[in-house]
């Protein structure tokens, strides 16, 4: 290969967009992983991929520490785990947006909302994979592989609705809806039968109250945005954001001050276990609603738009699926 050759390739592969970029980016980081664990596998695979990454995976779907040649996993979120999983979500961006624009998908409000059934659905597997009920496929539906899984589902069912025909306006986010709901109620309405039936512990009124909790809150911020106080709590994409928030916010409260749980969220366990206050977590998820949608709101005109669509959906996907989880997890005494 000639050096001028040569140089056009590098110079591809740093043109997001091209197949020599596509290669590089998705085949790259996998290839070294991969090469690290040839070359150590004692350092690379043992002692930091199973004891802090897949590890902990396995154990949390066991509900027990788990050993793989001498080293412990145990479940749970750590500084290392917590901080790769924001540092692989952060990677895959650039990703999403060039392959959103390459299929022409339009990133906005409408879309954000079909999404939701996919969030209510995963955090309901969440709680069907805590409660032993997927067949022993719980490692796949345990953080993080289950947004692995939700978001390659909800793409492809974009997917398959922008290839229908032209003629169908708005198809996508039509059948994004659809697929979503048709999962959504499948899972709750299988957690529901379940609890009803078969579990030695049924709280229905558990779901009721966090809901019913975190939607009187957000009618609240509705009213201080008609009073002109922070006007963003008038439109419905930020309801929704703090929605999501205030639903995790009221199942820690009551799983902490009720049923004895502790936060899962690294961030949210050790602000309890230092406070020791049961409403640690509320507190907390309550006063960063303002905020969160205070920079949403005053980010909206400055960043370009799929990049801010996609700062949207990432902040409902760590709030509306842990409320619907927890939620359900308390409502089956697990």
């Amino acid at each position: 290969m000639s050096e001028h050759l040569l140089a056009r390739r590098f110079q591809r592969i740093r043109q997001p967009g091209t197949t020599e970029w596509w290669v590089t980016y998705l085949v790259g980081p996998p290839l070294l992983v991969f090469i690290g664990i040839v070359l150590f596998p004692r350092i690379v695979y043992d002692q930091f991929i199973w004891q802090y990454l897949w590890g902990p995976v396995v154990a949390d779907a066991a509900g027990e520490p788990v050993t793989r040649n001498g080293v412990t996993a145990t479940p749970g979120y750590t500084f290392v785990n917590t901080f790769v999983y924001l540092g692989i979500v952060g990677y895959s961006l650039p990703g999403l947006r060039l392959l959103y624009k390459h299929l022409d998908i339009e990133l906005d409000e409408r879309l954000v909302f079909v999404l939701v059934p996919f969030f209510i659905a995963g955090g309901a597997m969440r709680a069907l994979a805590d409660a032993s009920l997927l067949g022993g496929l719980e490692v796949l539906f345990i953080t993080p592989p289950i947004y692995l899984i939700v978001a390659v589902v909800a793409l492809g069912a974009l997917v398959l609705g922008e290839a229908l025909p032209r003629r169908i306006p708005g198809s996508g986010p039509t059948v994004v809806g659809v697929v979503g709901s048709i999962w959504a109620v499948g899972a709750v309405g299988y957690t529901l039968l379940y609890g009803g039936t078969l579990a030695e512990t049924f709280r229905p009124a558990v779901p009721l109250f966090t809901l019913t909790a975190a939607g009187a809150l957000t009618v609240g911020f509705y009213v201080i945005g008609r009073a002109g106080i922070m006007t963003a709590f008038t439109r419905p994409i930020y309801l929704l954001v703090a929605f999501g928030q205030l639903w995790d916010g009221a199942q820690n409260l009551v799983g902490t001050a009720l049923f004895g749980y502790e936060p899962k969220m690294l961030l949210t366990h050790h602000i309890y276990e230092l406070t020791g206050v049961s409403s640690s977590t509320f507190l907390l998820k309550l006063g960063l609603v303002p905020i969160i949608v205070w920079i949403l709101a005053d980010s909206e005109d400055e960043m370009e738009r799929g990049w801010w669509w996609l700062l949207v959906i990432a902040v409902i996907a760590v709030g509306l699926p842990m409320g619907v989880r927890g939620s359900l997890r308390m409502m089956l005494g697990i």
